[in-house]
């Protein structure tokens, strides 16, 4: 398997971004909710980045469970923040939907699909 020069630096963010999230629960600053949140959102990012570049066919489910868990972590963590998280979540799960029924234009579709219809 001949891994382009892209993935090798998205293996490189996801471990710098994991590494990143995990640095409040080892004591290297405050654990408080918004650490909490940002270690979770960082975590989401580290992960997400790699998996779309390795597997372009989850890029619709990656858009899907990002959007329900930004609007999770806003809710449950970010009390005064909690309504702009949960309305950038919901317009992701919104277009991950409309994505997978195909309803977006094709300028957008080009994201998810080699030969949009």
């Amino acid at each position: 398997m001949i891994i382009s020069r892209i993935q090798q630096f998205s293996v490189i963010f996801a471990f710098i971004m994991i590494s990143w999230a995990m640095l409040p629960f080892f004591g290297y600053g405050a654990l408080d909710n918004v650490s909490i949140a940002t270690s979770l959102v960082l975590m989401l990012i580290g992960i997400a980045y790699p998996l779309s570049l390795f597997k372009p066919q989850w890029n619709k489910a990656l858009l899907l469970a990002e959007g329900i868990i930004f609007a999770v972590v806003g809710l449950i963590f970010l009390k005064p923040y909690d309504i702009l998280f949960l309305i950038i979540g919901l317009g992701l799960v919104i277009l991950a939907i409309l994505a997978y029924m195909r309803k977006l234009p094709n300028g957008l579709l080009k994201f998810f699909y080699k030969s949009p219809k």
